[in-house]
C-alpha cells in the first residue's frame, strides 16, 4: 500500500510551487500564484547597474573598413571628386559641394553623407590643397558652417603637421600652414 501521507522529517511543501518552503530565500524564487509576494520581492531589491560598455580608441571594424575603402581607391577617388566639385564652384561649405556632386551624377554618391565628406575636406587641407576661409549660413541647410576654397598652385606652402599622443594615437593638434595670411582670423 502506497503510503499518502508527508513524513514528519519532509521539508515543508510550498502549496504555490511545489518547491521547498523552509529554504531561506525561497520567497525570491517562488514561481507560484503569489504574484504580490514576487513584487515586493522585485521592489526591495536594488536595481542591477546598467551593463556599460567603454571603448577606447577606434574600432577594429572601423579601421578595417577604412582600409578596405582605400584599397579599391574610394578614399582617393572621394578627395578629388571633392576638390573637383569645389574648384567647380568656388567658395563652399561642404553641403554645397556634396549637392553639386550629387547633381553631376557620379557614381557611387548615392551612400556619400556629408559626414564622411566633410572627413575628405580635412584631408585635402592637411595636405594644403584647400583652405577655410570663413563662415556663412550654408545655401543647403541654413546652418553657419565653414567654407571652403582650392589652394592655387602659387600659394601652395606644405602639408598639416599632425601632433598624435604617443599612447593611444589620437591626433592632439595639427600645425595648418597659413598660405594667404590676410585670411588668419584674429
Amino acid at each position: 500500500m502506497v503510503n499518502d501521507q508527508s513524513s514528519l522529517f519532509d521539508p515543508p511543501v510550498c502549496p504555490h510551487c511545489g518547491g521547498d518552503a523552509s529554504s531561506p530565500n525561497h520567497w525570491l524564487v517562488c514561481d507560484g500564484r503569489q504574484g504580490q509576494i514576487e513584487a515586493e520581492a522585485e521592489a526591495a531589491a536594488p536595481e542591477p547597474a546598467a551593463p556599460q560598455s567603454t571603448i577606447a580608441g577606434t574600432r577594429e571594424t572601423s579601421i578595417q573598413a577604412f582600409y578596405n575603402a582605400v584599397d579599391s581607391g574610394i578614399i582617393e577617388t572621394r578627395r578629388q571628386q571633392v576638390w573637383m566639385g569645389l574648384r567647380a564652384i568656388g567658395i563652399a561649405t561642404a553641403h554645397e559641394v556634396l549637392e553639386y556632386l550629387k547633381d553631376q551624377h557620379l557614381p557611387g554618391l548615392a551612400q556619400v553623407t556629408s559626414n564622411n565628406l566633410r572627413t575628405r575636406f580635412t584631408e585635402l587641407r592637411d595636405r594644403g590643397l584647400v583652405r577655410e576661409v570663413g563662415e556663412r549660413p550654408c545655401r543647403i541647410t541654413g546652418r553657419t558652417c565653414i567654407t571652403w576654397e582650392i589652394v592655387p598652385p602659387d600659394q601652395y606652402v606644405g602639408e598639416t603637421t599632425v601632433h598624435r599622443c604617443p599612447q593611444c594615437n589620437q591626433i592632439v593638434s595639427r600645425d595648418i600652414p597659413i598660405s594667404d595670411p590676410e585670411r588668419v582670423a584674429s
